[in-house]
This record gives structure tokens, sequence and C-alpha cells, in this order.
């Protein structure tokens, strides 16, 4: 195309400015633009020589600011051109002053026309959107939704005048969940809301707000679930729990995701009143959650992070059910974590009832690992109750797997002496010392006799050599006795 303007203005030398100065009055068609590192450049309809070209062409950056007038979407023209002329955007610029230009960070193909996410006519760079453009998290016939709120908490629900949607928000906060789900745009939606503007923030939250469940044991999901908590907002976190019945906590506390969101929310709200809503819940299927390789963890967050009395039902739940717990393969070592945490007047009465309990749970499979944490407390008072109720008890104890155990356990605390004044009185000890189990039950005791008192080691030596079979020790597993009693073979 000839340029007309440049017949009725003086020529310059300066070929830039005489191709900025016809700017000003051209038309420009959509055939007339292509991007070129970032910008557009309008270029002739027809052919002309490298002189001619240098003063038909300029750029326009994106934003159109530049001189002359922009081209109607009448005008344009539909060629495809090739991919690897699309400029390339990253994940930083998807909002420009809070409605401005969107361009997705991955290959979703877009029409412009109409905005958000479609399968329509593929991005055409040929084309200038116009001013009014809608952003899709920003809905631009609804603005007086995001104005400023100044005396107001932007995640209120806010009633819309015709009275069709509740929220006041378009049905495409729809497909704002759907993002969520999936890793990138997940990771995108977090980045919104790391902006801290409130009109995003509570458009992302309307969007997701009906799918909590499904937001919180998502892999992906799950992490935008806890940003919008970790704001602390108030009303939001209200809005949450309203949405949150008892089965959802449940089923989210024992879901591989869903405990995280759970765990997050008991942290964010431990000053919050809100709080006791999860705890109840917890409370109520505290036996299912303790025996959950998953659920668990959940409880044990309460003891964590949460006051005694916040956590009141959760220790009145664990003193009724302690002895099933203890006698469960899994429940031992949940019910053992639980002790190990727990804190406050509370904590005593649990360790008392479990002390009442001690000789049937020494002696049960999986009672005695209750036992042995409970000794690993190191608490003075408890291991002197539990050492004198386990009198008479400790070479049967010796002779298990298990209680084995618990009697090294036993010797290695201040119920050392409960343990040999009963092995000087046995008349089983050589069948302890040659037992499977028991011989290391005696390896511990002369070992820490040794240690603590003299006296003790050299009566437990004597007991053991006043047998007159003690040459069947050099047999076995008996064998490592007689080298630490220092006899000849």
């Amino acid at each position: 195309m000839e340029n007309s303007a440049t017949d009725s203005k003086p020529p310059t030398n300066s070929a830039a400015s005489t191709a900025s100065t016809s700017l000003e009055s051209l038309q420009l068609s959509f055939g007339n633009l292509r991007m070129n590192n970032g910008k557009i450049e309008i270029n002739s309809d027809k052919p002309s020589s490298s002189s001619s070209s240098s003063s038909s062409s300029s750029s326009l950056p994106l934003n159109g600011s530049s001189k002359g007038v922009p081209p109607s979407p009448e005008s344009s023209n539909s060629e495809s051109i090739p991919s690897s002329n699309l400029p390339s955007f990253n994940g930083t610029n998807l909002i420009n002053n809070g409605v401005g230009n969107y361009h997705q960070p991955y290959n979703f193909s877009e029409t412009l026309n109409g905005g958000g996410y479609g399968l329509g006519q593929p991005y055409n760079p040929y084309f200038l959107p116009p001013t009014p453009w809608k952003h899709p998290l920003l809905n631009q016939h609804q603005v007086s939704y995001f104005s400023d709120f100044p005396n107001e908490n932007p995640f209120l629900p806010i009633p819309s005048p015709t009275g069709e949607n509740p929220n006041g928000f378009s049905q495409g906060d729809e497909g704002i969940i759907n993002l969520a789900l999936m890793e990138e745009s997940s990771k995108q939606l977090q980045a919104l809301i790391l902006m801290k503007d409130p009109k995003i923030i509570k458009r992302i939250f309307e969007g997701v707000i009906d799918n909590l469940f499904q937001l919180m044991t998502s892999q992906f999901g799950r992490y935008l679930f806890q940003k919008l908590v970790e704001l602390n907002d108030e009303i939001l976190l209200q809005r949450i729990m309203e949405k949150l019945d008892r089965n959802i906590i449940y089923y989210a506390s024992i879901d591989r995701y869903g405990s995280y969101s759970i765990k997050k929310l008991i942290k964010v709200l431990q000053k919050s009143p809100l709080v006791n809503q999860i705890v109840k819940t917890l409370a109520d299927k505290f036996w299912e959650l303790m025996i959950n390789p998953t659920g668990q963890y959940v409880i044990l967050e309460c003891l964590e992070f949460l006051d005694s009395q916040k956590n009141d039902k959760l220790y009145l739940e664990a003193m009724d059910k302690c002895l099933k717990l203890a006698t469960h393969e899994r429940g031992c070592g949940a019910l053992n974590q639980f002790i190990s945490r727990s804190r406050g007047p509370r904590s005593d009465e649990l360790l008392r009832k479990i002390c009442e309990q001690v000789v049937f749970l020494s002696l049960h499979p999986f009672g005695n690992f209750v036992v042995q944490g409970v000794l690993g407390l190191q608490n003075p008072a408890i291991i002197e109750k539990i050492s004198l109720s386990l009198r008479g008890y400790y070479v049967k104890l010796s002779m298990q797997k298990g209680g084995s155990h618990l009697v090294e356990k036993c010797l290695k605390s201040s119920g050392l002496v409960h343990v040999i004044s009963e092995f000087l009185q046995s008349n089983q000890l050589i069948q302890v010392a040659k037992d499977r189990y028991g011989n290391y039950v005696l390896q511990a005791a002369l070992r820490e006799t040794k240690r603590f008192s003299n006296a003790l080691h050299g009566s437990l030596v004597m007991k053991l050599r006043s047998y007159h079979n003690l040459q069947d020790l050099n047999h076995g597993y008996a064998r490592n006795i007689l080298a630490l009693m220092a006899l000849p073979v």
C-alpha cells in the first residue's frame, strides 16, 4: 500500500520519523500487522525496496500505546500463522492492572473475542484485543462486586441485584475448581493468592467453596486450599467451617492428601473457637482415626498445637478406649504416640489408667509395647508403680518375645532393684539363661548391675554359680552369659 500521507508532509532525513508521522493518519488492516520480538510491526501490503520498507514500517508495543489508529475487528483477516511466531509469556503476566490481558502459561487455545478458557478460534497475534476485554477471573459486567471494601470483608457473600446468583458471580467461576485440581494451573492460582488482591482472592474462593472436599483431597488442589487458609481471614475461615460437616472432616482426615488440609486448618485455627468443631468430630471418630495409619496423625496434630482444654474430648476418649487401643496391632503404636504428646492433668489420668492394667498389658503381645512407651517417659513415680506391679512376673516376661524387651526397659530404669530381687529369689535362672529371649535379659542384668552396684552384680553372679549344671551354659544361647560372668570354660 502506498503511503499517501507522505506527500502532504515535507520529507525529512529520518525514515523512522516519517513512518511515525504517517501512522497518525493511517487506517490499518489486520493484514499489516506481524509479531517481531514481542512487538507488532506494521508492513506495507505491496512489496517494496529495502529503502522504502524501512520508511513504511514501524513498531507498536503490545499495549497499543504507540501513535496510530488501532485496527478495528471488522477489518481483520483470519489468516493463521505458524505457532513458532507466537510470543511466549510466563506465569507472572496473569493480570495486568487487575483486569488486563491474560495469557495462558500452558497450551490452552483461547477465544479472545469471548475470553475465558474456550476451545474456539486459535490465538491470533494479528488481533489487538479491545480495551474492555474481560479477564477470565474478573467479570467486567460485575465489576461493582470487586470495588474496594473499606468497611467490610471481601469474602462476605454479596447478593445479586437480580436475585439469580446469590453470590453475585458468573457461572464461569465453575471452571476455577477444575483449574485448582491441575498441577500447573493450581500453581498459577496460588501465585494469584500471594498477590493479596481481595478481588482476585474472592473470585478464586467463590470458585472453590462449593467443592471443598474435592479441593482438600486433591493432590494439587490441597495446596490451593492451604494457601487460602493461610490468609487467616476470619470470615473466610468461618465460611469454610460452615461447609465442613462431620463426614467431610472425617473422610478428609483419613485421606492421604486430605489429612494435610485438616492439619493445616488445625494449625491456623489453634487460637480460634472454630477449631472446636474439628476436635468434636475427631473425638466422635476417635477409635476409627487412631487405628487408621493416616487419621491418627490428625489427632496427634491436635495434641501438638492445641491446649489441654481444647483437647479435653480427645483425652476422655483416649482414657475410655486405652485398653482396646493398647491391644490392637495398629492402635498400640498410635496410643504410644498419643501418650508421648499428652500434657496436663488429663495426661496423668491416662497414665494411671494404664498402670492399673499393667500386668495384663505386659503379658499381651501388643500391650507390652504401650507399657514400654510409658517407661520411656522417665517418670519416676510411674516407673516405681509399674515395677512394683510386675513383681512376680519378671521371670515369665523374660522368656517372652515382647516381655523380654519390657524387662530390659525396667533394668535400665529405677526398677532395676525389683527385677534383680526377683531373679535372686527364683530357681529358674538357668532356664532364663538358656532361653532364646531370656539370655538377652540376663546379659542386660549383668551389665547394668556392674554399672549400678557391684554388690548386686556379685550377688547375681554367685546365684548363677550355685547351680550344679553350670556346664550346660557352655552351649546354645547361654554361652554369652558365661563370658560376662568371667568363668573358665
